[in-house]
């Protein structure tokens, strides 16, 4: 695998979603699937999550998401007017 080529297996509804995936991102389903395994490379993206976890089990305190979406919402507009 030096070469970067690299062969995987996967089971025939692995196969249809990566194929249906990368079709409805109009890509060879190769470069697809190269795409999400660098992102998945690249970082741990459920960091956040996990953090936000220990913090509720370590405080209890959760905040609401549609009284959180409606302060973000209040702040872009606030932001959107003062330019």
């Amino acid at each position: 695998m030096a070469d970067g080529d690299l062969t995987l297996k996967l089971d025939d509804e692995t196969a249809r979603r990566l194929q249906a995936a990368a079709d409805a991102a109009g890509r060879p389903v190769g470069d697809y699937a190269a795409g999400l395994i660098a992102e998945g490379l690249d970082g741990d993206r459920w960091q956040g999550a996990r953090e936000a976890l220990a913090e509720f089990d370590r405080t209890g305190e959760s905040f609401d998401a549609e009284t959180t979406m409606a302060e973000f919402r209040a702040s872009v507009a606030r932001r959107v007017a003062s330019d």
